[in-house]
Formats: C-alpha cells, structure tokens, sequence
C-alpha cells in the first residue's frame, strides 16, 4: 500500500493519469467522467478513478512545487501508472502569450535543488514527443490557442520565479538579469513541478507530458479571473482525455 496516496493499489488506476496541483480540481475533471469513485482522501492527495468514453483514467492531485509532486508522480508509478499528464497551470514570461492560452513543454530547465537528488543537472527533463504531439493535435480541434515550447521549473514561487513580497523591509529578492535572462533564452514559461515528472518519466520509462492554462501574464502582470480560470482548466483536461482515447483506443 502506499504511503502518502493512502488506499492505492496496484490495478486501481487506469491507461492514463492526470495530476494537477489543486485538490479542488480533482472533482471538477471529475465532472467529465464515468463511474467516478474515490481512491485517496489524505493531505493534499485526492486521487479518483472513473472512464472516459470507455478508457479507464485516474485523476491525482500533487499540492503545490516538486516536494509534494515527487512524492505522488513516485507513488503512481509504484502502483502501475502508465501514463501521466500535468494539468496545471503557469505564469507566461514571453509576449504575444495571453491569459487562457495553453502551454505545452516540450521540456523543462530547472532550478537546483530535489531534482539533483535523482540525475546531474546537465540530463535533460523532456516530454513524450508521441503524447505531446496528439496532445497538441486534440488541442487544435478543440480551437485551443498553444504554445510549444521549453519551460522554467523553479522550487519557488517568490525569490526563484523573481517576485519580490510587499513588505516593509522592500525589495529583497532582486537579482541581476532576472527573467530577462530566461525571456532571451526563449523560455515560454514558469511552474513548479512539471520538471520532476519529466525526470521521472524518463527514468522509470513512462510516457509524460503537461498542458498548462495561463493564468497571469508577468510582463504586465494580467491575471486570469478564477470562473474564467476555471472553464479553461475544464477545457484543456477535456482534450488531453481526448488525446489519451485517441491513443489508447
């Protein structure tokens, strides 16, 4: 039995997993199943098991950064996952990106840190290019503006995606260069834990990818409002359901 994602055992999950950090969206992609049933209720672990048009899939929640995204990415894969699919959401740092649009990485740079634990920080964290691609294609049918690229994963969210707090103290987290440095280097975006999946696929031998919503815009700082948020949310794990029937069927 698993540690952390109590009550999951080999078998109970299906040709597909889609993990997204918010618990809460575990019940809204659930909205799109069949035959939903729970599975894990523990922490910020919220693991379903449904079908969709027929193909058995499971839906798992991680919480926020790659601490608690490893833990669940791992425990899936012990428990017989074989496939898994980010649906989550990211902060754009590149123009002519907008608030809605969806983001597809083709791979991830990475700060240092808990993914040093497992390979040196020249091995690369890349998607599946066979799951990204009928990803993309559902995308496209579904009239879904995407953008494919390399992201950034940082361990952070304020001091390492270059946001400083309003404090009384001021600025203390500027540093030299800051997302100019990533923008010239053509990366699209910035999350927490899509890296650490791809690392993970990539040793255990599993397909993976992502599909994140935009939900702010650094440049100008344009956040998404959540009802909108959340239909795009809906939206995009409706079509990566797609590309996994389309897959596996």
């Amino acid at each position: 039995m698993s540690i952390h994602l109590k009550n999951l055992l080999p078998g109970m999950l299906g040709e597909a997993t889609l993990i997204v950090g918010d618990p809460g969206r575990v019940a809204l992609i659930g909205t799109l199943l069949e035959n939903v049933h729970q599975i894990t209720d523990s922490r910020e672990f919220q693991v379903i098991g449904g079908s969709y048009r027929g193909i058995p899939v499971s839906v798992c929640s991680t919480g926020i950064g790659s601490g608690s995204t490893e833990i669940a990415v791992t425990e899936l894969i012990e428990n017989g996952a074989k496939r898994i699919v980010r649906c989550g959401g990211c902060g754009a740092w590149q123009d002519g990106i907008n608030v809605g649009d969806i983001i597809l990485n083709s791979a991830m740079a990475r700060s240092a840190g808990l993914m040093s634990s497992y390979v040196e920080d020249s091995f690369p964290a890349v998607a599946d290019p066979i799951l990204l691609g009928e990803i993309n294609t559902q995308m496209k049918q579904h009239d879904m503006v995407t953008h494919i690229g390399i992201g950034l994963t940082s361990e952070g969210y304020y001091a390492g995606q270059f946001r400083d707090p309003q404090t009384e103290t001021g600025k203390l987290f500027t540093r030299g260069g800051g997302m100019g440095y990533y923008r010239d280097r053509g990366i699209l975006n910035c999350e927490m834990e899509t890296a650490i999946l791809f690392i993970l696929g990539s040793l255990y031998r599993i397909p993976v990818a992502n599909s994140l919503v935009v939900h702010v815009t650094r440049k100008n700082n344009f956040w998404a409002n959540d009802e909108d948020y959340r239909r795009r949310h809906l939206a995009s794990a409706r079509a990566v359901l797609e590309a996994i029937h389309a897959v596996c069927a």
